[in-house]
């Protein structure tokens, strides 16, 4: 498949990005001017408020998002060692942008004397500040947790082989719910003062993006029905958190039930609908989609640099100072692109196939093992075997759809004992990376059975 028709077929999905972008970008716009200037009564700051009260545009892009990352993250897992593939391509295309970000905010935050402290500043380096008890240097970069625990869900799931198992999704999705909802309802009737968090509904929602994969492109049976379950279970759990969301003021639900639930269904609508109807079909919002990382990473410093200089103020003025922090977070956003992104996202390539390159022979000494006897029955016996544990999906869905596989094959293969060799260390890399991530969800676990102990013990008691 040449290069432009790869684009071509890419095309729809990074539209979609350029649109959940957007929409986020618009929403943080909104939030900045009814917070600057609250009393402000001018056409602008009135539409903001009818906006925010009724769509929560943020939210729907957030949703859009994952929808997208469930729908093609878990298929990119391939080749002879796929999660240190996988692993190493999500490093390089995360991290260096986000590390770009944060060198960026903590020198702006230095220069207005309010320097971040030194474990923050590492904390985020990680992507997971929550987990070290540390904020955000910037609030809009919460969703980057989300998608790196969704990642590490992927892996072991298909370390397990299960990352097609729809009964298996399905109730491990419910179960992110249920973590959810049961400390809320809990807290809700007085039985017993647990945690709460509203990390396990985001990531149904990634879930979800990849059940929607399975039933409208893989056609797997009972995907649809897991859909439509989840779906339902999502919608039902936003109606059972709602309320106390609201009265915590914990920004999960800010305005009202409304504007979170019609950005929920908006954005389900709106995915299916570009799934089914390979819409839409944009090169200008594909070539803004491709930037979309940088988008959601840079908008907020870029538009509080240009609020210094045109303030919101309510009035119509303000469509100009949107107007200017757009197109300059999307010129940032495409520098980026070029001078980070891509070339890292390059350099991870590389560097993956560079250790597989490392364990393949010249052309010239595998000619010499080619002919002898039993070499292409060993070779056909450990590609099987690597094959077999090895979830090779087409890279893009409508290829998929048609019954199009790739499964690219050296022409040259190596002499026997390399071959073993490889095939060996395929296995204990996958090994490995899977123990590391078998023990950290094992770990999860058990802390929950004994979270699910205590709550009985509660229960127990107040009975």
């Amino acid at each position: 498949m040449s290069s432009a028709t790869t684009r071509q077929r890419y095309a729809n999905l990074d539209a979609l990005r350029a649109i959940a972008a957007l929409a986020v970008m618009v929403e943080h716009m909104f939030g900045d001017l009814l917070r600057q200037v609250p009393a402000a009564t001018g056409p602008i700051s009135i539409f903001a408020q009818s906006l925010v009260q009724n769509l929560s545009l943020g939210r729907f892009g957030v949703a859009l998002f994952f929808l997208i990352s469930g729908f093609v993250v878990p298929f990119s897992i391939g080749g002879k060692w796929p999660l240190r593939h996988f692993a190493i391509s999500r490093l390089f295309r995360l991290y260096p942008a986000l590390w770009l970000a944060l060198a960026v905010l903590t020198t702006t935050a230095w220069l207005a004397g309010e320097a971040p402290g030194t474990a923050t500043v590492l904390a985020n380096l990680t992507m997971a500040p929550p987990l070290l008890r540390q904020p955000w240097l910037s609030p809009i970069h919460w969703t980057l947790f989300v998608e790196l625990l969704f990642y590490v869900f992927v892996a072991l799931l298909f370390f397990a082989g299960a990352l097609r198992q729809v009964g298996i999704l399905l109730g491990l999705s419910l179960a992110l719910i249920a973590a959810t909802v049961l400390p809320v309802q809990l807290r809700t009737h007085g039985v017993v003062n647990l945690p709460v968090q509203y990390l396990g509904l985001h990531l149904s929602f990634l879930f979800l993006g990849l059940l929607l994969r399975l039933w409208l492109v893989e056609r797997m049976r009972g995907a649809r029905l897991a859909a439509l379950v989840l779906v339902l279970a999502q919608f039902a759990a936003l109606f059972s958190v709602s309320q106390f969301s609201l009265a915590r003021g914990d920004n999960f639900v800010m305005e009202g039930l409304r504007p979170v639930l019609s950005a929920y269904m908006l954005a389900f609508v709106v995915f299916l609908a570009a799934i089914r109807l390979d819409w839409p079909r944009s090169s200008l919002l594909a070539g803004i989609g491709l930037t979309s990382y940088s988008m959601y990473l840079f908008h907020g410093t870029v538009n509080a640099a240009v609020y210094r200089v045109l303030p919101l103020t309510g009035q119509l003025d303000d469509i100009a100072t949107m107007l200017v922090c757009t197109g300059s977070t999307l010129l940032v956003s495409w520098l980026v692109y070029r001078a980070v992104e891509r070339p890292m996202i390059a350099l991870g390539r590389r560097t993956s196939s560079r250790r597989d390159a490392s364990l393949i022979p010249s052309s010239r000494i595998a000619g010499e093992f080619h002919g002898r006897p039993g070499w292409n029955r060993l070779v056909a016996a450990t590609e099987a075997g690597i094959q077999s544990s090895v979830l090779h999906p087409a890279s893009d869905y409508r290829a998929a759809r048609h019954g199009g596989r790739s499964l690219e094959m050296d022409p040259s293969p190596p002499p026997p004992d390399i071959a073993v060799e490889a095939a060996r260390e395929m296995s204990v890399s996958d090994k490995l990376v899977g123990g590391i991530l078998g023990t950290a969800i094992a770990a999860v676990t058990l802390s929950w059975f004994a979270l699910l102990g205590y709550v009985g013990w509660k229960i127990a008691e107040s009975l």
